[in-house]
């Protein structure tokens, strides 16, 4: 199935700012999104940690000030635009590539709905990668797959009955490694669950193939978009 991988990295701070002459200070993530039409080897857009650097940056720069004495434009734009232009000129170079935006949440972010998740408990590892990698051990995560609303509007979809059944039925407790021929990263498992949704013909109500995001953690997550273009 052809289609984009959009994976994406949350680092949260704190910190003071004043907007339009109104104190707004609040907690703030900035979530580093990034695309890519084809995976490296092991099956990465990029390996999160490839992104340590910018968030660093954030914890040395950003975290625990007041964003009015550090940069131009406090607004969510404006810490938005520095940090993807620190990152163009800082994170390695087959990373700068791929960055696609950056975005800030203001507050805490929100749990899903019931309806709009399923998680699964699981284990894995994944080949490919260097010597002392941490993932290249055996280890395990409590995963979340949700349905982006590919409707532009933000938000996300009920995940269908069917894929919530397939999730648990087929991952939760098990060795990913045994269940999947691919390696077993997120933008993989998005991929396969995105095609196994296609194959039954589930769709959004504008009845475009389901995009599925799968995240490993609180601050990680990949998406797959059936057909769209990076």
């Amino acid at each position: 199935m052809t289609g984009t991988y959009i994976i994406g990295k949350r680092v949260r701070f704190d910190a003071a700012r004043t907007l339009g002459g109104v104190d707004a200070s609040d907690s703030l993530t900035a979530e580093i999104v990034l695309k890519a039409r084809e995976l490296t080897g092991t099956g990465f857009v990029c390996d999160f940690g490839d992104l340590d650097g910018l968030r660093e940056h954030i914890d040395a720069v950003l975290d625990h000030r007041d964003l009015d004495a550090v940069l131009p434009d406090a607004s969510d734009k404006g810490i938005a635009g520095y940090l993807h232009r620190w990152g163009s000129g800082h994170l390695p170079a087959g990373v700068r590539a791929r960055l696609s935006e950056v975005r800030i949440l203001t507050g805490r972010a929100p749990t899903p709905a019931a309806p709009e998740a399923v998680g699964f408990r699981a284990r894995h590892w994944l080949r490919g990668l260097p010597d002392g990698h941490k993932c290249a051990r055996q280890h395990g995560h409590a995963y979340l797959v949700t349905v982006p609303d590919r409707s532009g509007a933000p938000g996300l979809l009920p995940v269908p009955r069917e894929l919530r059944a397939y999730v648990v039925s087929a991952f939760h407790q098990q060795v990913l490694n045994d269940v999947v021929s691919v390696n077993p990263t997120s933008e993989l498992l998005a991929a396969h669950l995105a095609e196994w949704a296609a194959d039954r013909a589930l769709t959004d109500p504008s009845g475009r193939p389901l995009a599925v995001r799968v995240s490993e953690t609180e601050s990680t997550w990949a998406e797959f978009e059936p057909g769209a273009s990076a």
